[in-house]
């Protein structure tokens, strides 16, 4: 919602439907659009199909920049899905097969994922960087903060290449926890929570 100094709604938006619901953070952004965090729901065979190690329902997260549209409507005007970058090294003949220490770009899809929870990564914090165009996002069960490109095209943040960096929506930068990527050293976070550029 958007309110006002009187305490007026001027906008009240709703991001759910039976495959998405929007969670815990959002960003207002100097033109006047708002990044939002959302769940989508994947089924056990779009698991497995992209290597997961267990057959279940996961619920990786997106960010979409909604354009408000009058009292209560909205445009998606970007998105950016973390099911497009991933990695795996389970099963060999999917294109995503590789050691996630050598793509820390990517998430490695069968990191934290259990039967315990379809919650994969709880994704809970959001911020934007207009000067360099790019998102910061915190992952609870992960223990990392990553930064991506923003801008990038809604296809080229699905892909590896493009936007100002060159590398799509792939990960530019991520800290906190190399187990995430397969790597040594210590873990700095304890679910981690909302991180922020600093002006």
């Amino acid at each position: 919602q958007k309110v006002n100094y009187a305490g007026t709604i001027t906008w009240d938006y709703v991001y759910s439907t039976a495959s998405v619901c929007m969670h815990h953070d959002i960003c207002p952004m100097p033109n006047g659009n708002v990044l939002l965090i959302s769940y989508e729901s994947k089924s056990s065979s779009e698991a497995t199909a992209l290597g997961s190690s267990i057959s279940h329902t996961m619920w990786p997260d997106k960010i979409v920049e909604v354009q408000p549209i009058g009292a209560s409507g909205g445009n998606i005007v970007w998105e950016w899905h973390s099911w497009d970058h991933t990695v795996q090294n389970v099963n060999s003949s999917l294109s995503n097969y590789g050691q996630p220490i050598d793509h820390p770009e990517l998430f490695n899809i069968n990191y934290q994922n259990t039967n315990m929870t379809s919650d994969w990564q709880h994704v809970n914090g959001i911020d934007y960087n207009p000067a360099l165009d790019e998102i910061t996002f915190t992952s609870h069960f992960w223990n990392e903060i990553y930064v991506i490109d923003h801008s990038t095209t809604t296809a080229e943040a699905a892909s590896h290449i493009g936007g100002n960096t060159g590398k799509g929506g792939d990960l530019l930068y991520r800290w906190g926890n190399p187990a995430a990527y397969g790597a040594t050293g210590t873990t700095i976070f304890n679910t981690v929570h909302d991180a922020h550029f600093v002006p």
